[in-house]
């Protein structure tokens, strides 16, 4: 006989495997049942409904890259506020943007299938806008971090072309996961892209 924790498991993977075929719209809970062997009444033991049941396979690897970027980007605003820190175009060599981007490429392929579920499978479900929430997280500490560097000059941000180059980031994230799946490639690939961006930060983005 099954323990709970084993089947809690099974459905969790039957509903990855179901997701990931269909999406979340079309996914059918009797059939990840149907896949782990147990009955709709089993599920519902466990998970509230199936949007739930997306969530416990999607949202913990997602809270965990959200605090690796929290941690990083929070590094960075205290790196450059620090008396001495250097501003302008030598401010993004204060912390190590390629560690950064080795930790977040592991994390990522480390649980590449509820990545790929929230950025193309979880389109009428809460999680479908996780994408803008990000987005949303790293402009705000890119605001302030841009913000501190113009001071040091008197330039002003421009906060549209600061949106576009978040967006930018992120997208870029987004089409390597989705086309790239070996870590190794997506590693020196995103390097690459990171380092592009940071040097045409200033350009773009201070008036």
């Amino acid at each position: 006989m099954k323990s709970d924790r084993e089947t809690r498991e099974l459905l969790m993977e039957s509903g990855k495997k179901e997701f990931l075929e269909k999406g979340y719209m079309k996914a059918s809970l009797r059939k990840i049942c149907a896949d782990a062997g147990v009955t709709t009444g089993a599920l519902y033991f466990f998970f509230k409904d199936k949007e739930d049941l997306f969530g416990a396979i999607a949202e913990p690897p997602l809270k965990v890259l959200t605090d690796i970027l929290n941690g990083h980007f929070s590094a960075d605003l205290e790196a450059i506020s620090q008396p001495h820190a250097p501003s302008g175009k030598n401010a993004h060599e204060l912390v190590d943007h390629d560690d950064f981007v080795a930790r977040l490429i592991h994390h990522i392929y480390g649980n590449y299938d509820s990545f790929i579920l929230l950025l193309t499978k979880s389109q009428g479900s809460k999680y479908e806008n996780c994408v803008d929430s990000l987005v949303d997280t790293i402009e705000q500490f890119y605001l302030a971090m841009s913000e501190k560097i113009g001071a040091h000059y008197g330039a002003r941000v421009n906060r549209y072309m600061l949106h576009w180059l978040v967006h930018m980031m992120v997208d870029s994230f987004i089409h390597l996961i989705t086309h790239e799946v070996d870590e190794e490639k997506a590693v020196q690939y995103m390097m690459r892209i990171m380092n592009f961006i940071l040097v045409g930060w200033q350009k773009a983005v201070f008036e």
